[in-house]
């Protein structure tokens, strides 16, 4: 058992240890410059600080990845418009290269030795045809651009297609030779002939008159400058069968060198120089077309 001397002696004891730990607290205090917030602030921070870090290696990755979905989503936008940008590009790359392809076409045309004077050019897209039962073609300039009725049209290799017909400020109407029924003044070799349509049929008819020499297959047929309709020189087309005169005349079969119905680009030229020559000379080969249809259906 305890004694109550004890007692009495461990009481004084406890008591200044209380008062020494108050002391030591004080002191501390004043040393630091803080106050006791300050000291339970630092005592506090110390015991949570093992639990932060606990909490930040746990959210840490999540907030990572939350950062990463909106990166993906914002890549995923920048990546929509980089494809039409992309698109954008590529359309317009296409439209640089149609227009190259017809720059290269429009040097080829210019090249082209023009008969007598240097001829002006119109190039024309081919956009219709009056009437389903109609040869004719339907281009997209018209008087605005300069074309006038009886022009002479090419394609663009230089071959004859055909002439003007009818003007309107954006359009004209185009008669191609194999359906129009005025006769074209040509050249085969060194004779001078009149090519005619035939009706339903891309074949046409070749009549010279006063024939002194035979004709070859694969001879090439020119425009003459015995008319004013056309420049002198232009490639019609080519003689299917051989030939020789009967007496004085000989008549074959040429095939146009141009096919109406796949044409997609002509060239208007600015011809003829003097429209009253080329009124004529319509007036002439008109009636020399009649005449030889009379003399013919008198020969039957």
């Amino acid at each position: 058992m305890v004694s109550r001397d004890s007692r009495d002696r461990s009481l004084p004891t406890l008591i200044t240890l209380l008062v020494l730990g108050v002391l030591l607290m004080t002191y501390s205090v004043r040393v630091s410059g803080g106050g006791v917030e300050g000291v339970l602030r630092s005592g506090t921070q110390t015991i949570l600080a093992p639990f932060q870090k606990g909490v930040s290696y746990v959210l840490g990755p999540l907030a990572e990845l939350i950062d990463s979905l909106g990166s993906v989503a914002t890549l995923r936008e920048e990546n929509r418009v980089l494809r039409q940008e992309l698109a954008e590009a590529e359309a317009g790359l296409i439209a640089v290269q149609d227009q190259l392809a017809r720059l290269r076409l429009f040097e080829q045309l210019y090249g082209l030795e023009a008969a007598g004077s240097e001829l002006g050019r119109t190039v024309a897209n081919v956009i219709g045809r009056p009437d389903a039962f109609d040869a004719a073609l339907i281009i997209d300039k018209g008087s605005a651009d300069g074309i006038a009725p009886g022009q002479p049209v090419i394609d663009t290799n230089g071959y004859v297609v055909g002439s003007v017909k009818n003007v309107t400020a954006g359009t004209a109407t185009i008669v191609p030779i194999v359906a129009d029924r005025q006769g074209l003044t040509v050249i085969v070799g060194s004779q001078v002939g009149t090519l005619l349509s035939q009706v339903g049929r891309e074949e046409m008819r070749l009549e010279i008159f006063d024939a002194r020499e035979p004709v070859l297959a694969t001879t090439r047929v020119l425009t003459s400058a015995v008319s004013a309709r056309f420049p002198a020189g232009l490639p019609v087309g080519e003689v299917i069968h051989d030939a020789v005169p009967a007496v004085d005349t000989l008549t074959t079969l040429v095939m146009p060198y141009v096919d109406p119905d796949l044409l997609r680009i002509v060239i208007v030229l600015a011809w003829p120089p003097d429209p009253v020559a080329a009124a004529l000379d319509d007036v002439v080969t008109s009636t020399t077309t009649s005449t030889t249809t009379t003399t013919l259906s008198e020969e039957g």
